[in-house]
């Protein structure tokens, strides 16, 4: 199994604390054109497992769930290939989100709750990865 590892941040805004939750996950995400084409049980395969990976990750981290947040994919893949954020929120990115609703991290994927997921891509040829970034918000 790939390493995992996560971190919680803290820090001040307004003299107002807001949490932070990096989580990051040694794998970038399948894209929607891969996700879509899979046999629905490959999908839940592939939905639990990530649902473990980010289960261990956030073991050690005592959070309540976010009521409100934001939250942010930096992906960091191993190459320059072109590639169209779109299918990867539509993709592997809707079966991480899932999994954040169900390790009670987020209360919800709705748009009340996280609005627009931020998904940035980055290249990173010695370690592909993923990096989730939520951040309370009010």
């Amino acid at each position: 199994m790939k390493k995992v590892k996560a971190k919680v941040l803290k820090y001040m805004i307004s003299e107002r604390r807001r949490a932070k939750i990096k989580i990051i996950i040694n794998e970038v995400p399948l894209s929607k054109n891969i996700y879509v084409n899979m046999h629905w049980a490959k999908r839940k395969e592939y939905k639990e497992l990530t649902g473990w990976k980010i289960m261990i990750a956030t073991s050690e981290i005592e959070s309540s769930c976010f009521k409100k947040a934001t939250v942010t994919f930096d992906i960091y893949f191993k190459d320059k290939r072109r590639r169209d954020v779109s299918n990867y929120l539509g993709g592997g990115l809707i079966a991480w989100l899932d999994v954040l609703v169900n390790q009670n991290i987020i209360a919800d994927d709705s748009y009340d709750v996280i609005g627009q997921p931020i998904v940035n891509f980055y290249i990173d040829k010695a370690n592909p990865r993923t990096e989730i970034l939520i951040t309370e918000r009010k």
